[in-house]
């Protein structure tokens, strides 16, 4: 519910930035770009130390590494099959 509204709020601040004179947007969306750059750095660097702390990293990497790989195969798999699906029923070749 947080990050909903969170989302939500983002998308007000963004859509009022186009009221803006273009100078100042512009300003405004580099300083985003910094703060997004920040975030992520601390994020990835939170999630080192959880992964760092873990006695049995070695183990657990491994389980890791294929549970990441089965959930990047599935989601494009599916993607693929619904993009020629629908590409076959509502693309008209000329």
């Amino acid at each position: 519910m947080v990050e909903t509204l969170i989302m939500v709020l983002g998308v007000i601040a963004g859509f009022s930035l186009l009221k803006v004179k273009e100078h100042r947007r512009i300003a405004v969306v580099n300083l985003n770009n910094k703060v997004q750059l920040i975030a992520v750095a601390l994020i990835i660097f939170i999630m080192g130390i959880n992964l760092g702390s873990m006695e049995d990293f070695a183990h657990k990497m491994l389980t890791m590494g294929l549970q990441s790989l089965v959930f990047a195969i599935i989601p494009t798999v599916f993607s693929v099959i619904i993009v020629y699906i629908f590409s076959k029923l509502f693309i008209v070749k000329i």
